[in-house]
């Protein structure tokens, strides 16, 4: 059975703009895949800090990947 140590933290949410994601305790690369709620991919970063200004008000769900594990993430913009 695996521990989940790193705690994952994706800010502010909701957001007008920027979202922030901060993983505790870890420091490699991080893949984050930005989607709308039909499906469709909408951006791909190793940044941490990612822009939804082009985007409609709407829920955009966030799949982060580090290490071995993908969490998702649900993202208000408004």
């Amino acid at each position: 059975i695996k521990t989940i140590n790193n705690i994952l933290s994706i800010y502010p949410n909701p957001t007008n703009e920027n979202i922030i994601i901060s993983i505790d305790n870890y420091y490699g690369n991080i893949k984050t895949e930005v989607y709308d709620l039909i499906g469709h991919r909408l951006q791909t970063t190793n940044e941490t800090t990612i822009s939804l200004q082009d985007y409609a008000r709407g829920i955009y769900l966030l799949k982060v990947a580090y290490g071995d594990i993908v969490e998702e993430v649900k993202v208000i913009k408004h």
